[in-house]
């Protein structure tokens, strides 16, 4: 049973960059230059720091400056393009088909929840008043 529910509903910054830095457990594999990546295309500071706290600050960062739905939406992507990469592996490597495709079933509930976090900050972004 995966936890990613259970982060996302319950769970702290610190423990929602902890579930996107373990590929076991969000199906997910982020490099720290991926998550550079990102916060050079989006203009954030992710810091020089292991890739959890870099995550870390990015949605703080993000938060801050009302581009939350924006980074959300990059995380999106990437768990898409993670689907996509093991698909690939998993018709090269029939062998290791299962094994993929956990990583698929993991990736595709941590998109489902990335979308709910999506909405959840475009509700909260409406709702505010103008900064």
């Amino acid at each position: 049973m995966s936890d990613i529910p259970r982060v996302f509903r319950e769970g702290s910054l610190h423990q929602m960059a902890e579930l996107l830095v373990n590929p076991a457990r969000s199906g997910l594999y982020l490099t720290r230059g991926r998550i550079r990546r990102i916060a050079r295309e989006m203009g954030l500071r992710p810091g020089v720091q292991g890739r959890a706290r870099m995550l870390e600050n990015l949605f703080r960062e993000a938060g801050l400056e009302g581009r939350a739905v924006e980074f959300l939406e990059r995380l999106d992507g990437e768990a898409a393009a993670m689907i996509e990469r093991c698909r690939g592996w998993s018709r090269a490597c029939p062998p290791a088909k299962g094994a993929w495709r956990e990583w698929i079933a993991r990736a595709r509930e941590l998109r489902r929840h990335l979308r709910e976090a999506k909405r959840a900050a475009r509700r909260l972004q409406s709702s505010s008043p103008p900064g």
